[in-house]
């Protein structure tokens, strides 16, 4: 099954989201929305964002000189079915780790099929509702090692952030503090 895809934006070369340098596929719809999200431009899932083939953007993904992939949204798991063809090509090539964050619950995850199988197409998740009620990154979220492929230790939180651009758009991606975030708000 490859069904498209609904992207909101990818960069090639990240090192603040998740260990090494890493592809990241930020996907476009979030049926959560959860108060205080650092992307709420990915909410909407029928406005914005690049259809994209799954499986194409996983052999893509798989040519890169990266440590692995990480995806993000948006809602990855609103797109479960696609996720798993995304992952599923890019491990056909490539030999990196992949990393989710999600913001359903294990709880919620476990209650589907298809979310519970595209979870198990990672090697570390995490997951929970953004939840912005303190400078604790994570606050709320819960770190699932699925294969031992990624530590704990290679997951710390750091307040690092990077500016991806592309020729429409600046993304600010990695976890700001709200100091960091008034100034980037000043350079752009």
């Amino acid at each position: 099954m490859s069904s498209t895809l609904r992207i909101h934006e990818i960069c090639t070369h990240s090192r603040v989201n998740g260990p090494g340098v890493r592809a990241v596929v930020w996907v476009q719809g979030c049926s959560i929305g959860c108060k205080g999200c650092f992307n709420p431009e990915t909410h909407p899932d029928r406005q914005g964002g690049t259809l994209r083939d799954p499986q194409n953007l996983g052999t893509e993904l798989g040519h890169l000189k990266i440590d692995g992939i990480t995806v993000s949204g948006g809602e990855p798991l609103d797109q479960a079915e696609q996720l798993v063809d995304m992952v599923e090509a890019f491990r056909k090539i490539h030999t990196g780790t992949a990393l989710l964050y999600s913001g359903y619950t294990v709880e919620s995850i476990l209650k589907s099929n298809a979310k519970r199988k595209a979870l198990l197409q990672f090697d570390a998740a995490l997951v929970g509702p953004y939840l912005h009620q303190s400078d604790e990154i994570w606050h709320g979220k819960k770190l699932l090692l699925l294969t031992g492929r990624i530590s704990s230790d290679e997951l710390k939180p750091q307040r690092r952030v990077e500016l991806v651009t592309n020729t429409e758009s600046i993304h600010v991606t990695g976890f700001p503090t709200e100091r960091m975030k008034n100034k980037i708000k000043i350079l752009l």
